[in-house]
């Protein structure tokens, strides 16, 4: 009977979780009461033949039961549990009074109330375990929540600085880009001729779309090169390279050269766009490159502080964006000096810029050299070994990681050998 009892009551529990009655009440998902088919009768077996009385098995059934209860349905289902498993055991009891059998009922009564208030004392303790669960699954949830809105956050302040910057921060405590370094970099400068006029014949609207449009091609240029964009001033870019990130001054000057031939050739194709689209003006850009040393880091104040690049560099290469025909790209001497195997220019000669106290001798790039056309590669196989690289692909850091792989694997040579 008390059997039949016991497996009635984790029948109806077993019910409510399986048609979904259990969700109308406030559960503890980390304990179902299927397990207590599995544990129950065993102990109540056990229970019974190390007691050998009734006594035994509900005191063994009520702990079961509270156990399996207090992790799901929490307080106040391990009072009902405990009480409905007394309340059995109190009518057997009667029971067998009634049929004659001797039974304190006083003495098991005490019993039945000692333990009850056990049950009570685990179950408000469980309680505030269950409790302190909640508590730590929703500030889980709230972690959760913030951490998704600081992902949006840094996805939409990720537009307003530029990807080498960011990926500078990301690797360390950012020194490279707080503090000033003086380095050698690559300076490209570029405007829209004639910019003022399509402005006044264009309504805002339609200009902001026009140079969104302009800029998203020659800002993807820009990343694709390895350049990092220091500013935007109304329809002109300046763009460095070697600055967050160190390349070398041949193969910043480079990347660069190409990436202005990119950008004059992509503009061909937004021009047929825009002509498509009933855009009156052609649009020509003017473009000049120098190399120099500058100073690099992060200028401002505590509370703001800006990127760039500043020195008399960054003027001349300025200058010979102003000096340039639409459509045309000058370099530097010293830019010239580092690619002259690479490129071929035009020599205008020496002038002197507005700023430099010297004059500058000036190169109007015409096209790369038969050799540049093709990028210098290195292929070498030996047993248990093959290589394929491209020097003038990879930055200082990328080369220092090579070595370092190399030196790792193979380790370093020594005079024997």
């Amino acid at each position: 009977m008390l059997f039949t009892a016991a497996s009635a009551a984790h029948l109806v529990c077993y019910i409510m979780v399986a048609t979904g009655l259990d969700r109308r009440f406030t559960f503890d998902p980390h304990f179902v009461f299927i397990p207590n088919w599995i544990f129950f009768a065993p102990m109540v077996a056990y229970g019974y033949y190390c007691l050998g009385n009734a006594r035994g098995l509900m005191q063994v059934g009520w702990f079961m039961g509270f156990f399996f209860c207090a992790g799901y349905v929490r307080f106040r289902g391990v009072i009902l549990t405990a009480c409905w498993y007394m309340l059995l055991y109190l009518a057997v009891l009667l029971i067998a009074q009634w049929r004659g059998q001797p039974v304190d009922l006083l003495r098991e009564a005490i019993r039945s109330g000692i333990f009850l208030a056990v049950c009570i004392f685990f179950a408000f303790l469980l309680d505030m375990v269950a409790a302190q669960k909640q508590y730590l699954q929703a500030s889980i949830k709230t972690l959760k929540e913030k951490d998704r809105m600081i992902s949006l956050l840094n996805e939409k302040l990720a537009k307003f600085v530029t990807t080498p910057l960011v990926e500078e921060l990301a690797r360390g405590e950012g020194e490279a880009v707080l503090s000033h370094q003086r380095r050698k970099i690559t300076v490209f400068f570029s405007d829209i001729q004639d910019f003022s006029i399509i402005t006044d014949a264009m309504e805002p609207e339609e200009l902001a779309q026009l140079l969104n449009e302009y800029f998203a091609e020659m800002i993807q240029l820009v990343y694709h090169f390895g350049g990092t964009v220091d500013k935007i001033m109304g329809d002109g870019l300046v763009v460095l390279f070697g600055a967050p990130v160190a390349i070398e001054p041949p193969v910043g000057a480079l990347r660069c050269v190409r990436m202005a031939v990119q950008m004059q050739e992509r503009l061909v194709s937004l021009n047929e766009r825009w002509r498509a689209g009933g855009f009156a003006h052609t649009i020509n850009v003017r473009m000049g490159i120098n190399t120099g040393l500058a100073v690099v880091g992060s200028f401002g104040s505590d509370d703001w502080v800006n990127y760039t690049a500043i020195g008399g560099q960054m003027n001349i290469a300025a200058r010979l964006q102003q000096m340039a025909e639409p459509g045309k790209i000058l370099l530097s001497h010293s830019t010239y000096a580092l690619i002259a195997h690479s490129v071929k220019t035009k020599r205008l000669g020496q002038t002197t810029l507005k700023g430099p106290h010297y004059p500058i001798q000036v190169y109007q790039f015409e096209g790369f050299t038969e050799e540049e056309e093709k990028p210098r590669s290195l292929a070498w196989h030996a047993q248990g070994c093959s290589v394929c690289l491209q020097p003038d692909a990879l930055d200082i850091p990328e080369k220092e990681s090579f070595l370092l792989m190399l030196e790792e694997y193979l380790g370093k040579p020594t005079e024997n050998s």
